[in-house]
């Protein structure tokens, strides 16, 4: 994916991570209740298996979760703080100041000449096109991925030209911010090794999973799968 997809997955997806505040995340990773059965073999194990998941003592790594609205609030708040953090640094280092210092005479009657430049000069120190580094509302994730999308494609301003530097500051932050929001929603797919060895060749077994589809169990040794209910 490119910095531009990166920017526009914060800018689409950010209703999605408002949506997700109000709602509790369903399974733990591995979704060890999210397989109904993996193969006949597995059958009489799956009950056990179940019941010790959820005995589980609380400091073991993935025994509990989080309620999903702490996670995605995280989510929000760092990527709101990195992106405005490098559309700060980026307009510091860009943004060509307004030019309400340069000295304009008075605009008296039938003074055509000195109210255009005056008009000029306001209208030039309330570009929104401008990074503004004091208004909240423009200070918040998806505005300042929209503005550095801006940037990055050159679109015109008052601005000078991005380095490569620049460049590289803006994609760092646009991967990142994608990379969490795509987590916190659960877009991207997980992959871990599970305890238990393959029935078949005793071989390790690794699930797939985490992006919304259904998971799927896979043996490193002799290669069967079993996705669902269904096995293969």
């Amino acid at each position: 994916m490119t910095t531009a997809d990166h920017l526009q997955t914060v800018i689409n997806h950010w209703v999605d991570l408002q949506q997700a505040l109000s709602t509790r995340q369903a399974d733990t990773w591995p979704p060890v209740m999210g397989i109904a059965r993996l193969h006949e073999h597995l059958q009489a194990d799956e009950d056990a298996w179940a019941q010790r998941a959820e005995e589980r003592s609380p400091d073991q790594l993935g025994a509990t979760t989080a309620p999903l609205r702490i996670a995605i609030l995280d989510t929000m708040t760092a990527v709101d703080r990195q992106l405005v953090d490098t559309a700060d640094a980026i307009a510091g280092a860009v943004q060509r100041l307004p030019t309400t210092r340069v000295p304009v005479r008075v605009a008296g009657p039938g003074d055509d000449v000195a109210l255009q430049l005056r008009t000029l000069i306001l209208k030039d120190e309330a570009d929104a096109r401008r990074w503004s580094f004091t208004d909240p509302r423009r200070r918040t994730g998806p505005y300042a991925a929209a503005w550095l999308l801006a940037r990055h494609d050159g679109a015109d301003g008052p601005f000078a030209k991005l380095t490569g530097v620049h460049q590289d500051q803006i994609e760092a932050a646009a991967r990142w911010a994608a990379g969490q929001i795509e987590q916190a929603l659960e877009m991207t797919r997980r992959t871990q090794a599970l305890e238990r060895p393959c029935p078949h060749c005793r071989g390790a077994l690794r699930i797939e999973g985490g992006d919304g589809q259904d998971p799927t169990v896979k043996c490193r040794g002799c290669e069967r799968t079993w996705k669902g209910s269904d096995a293969s």
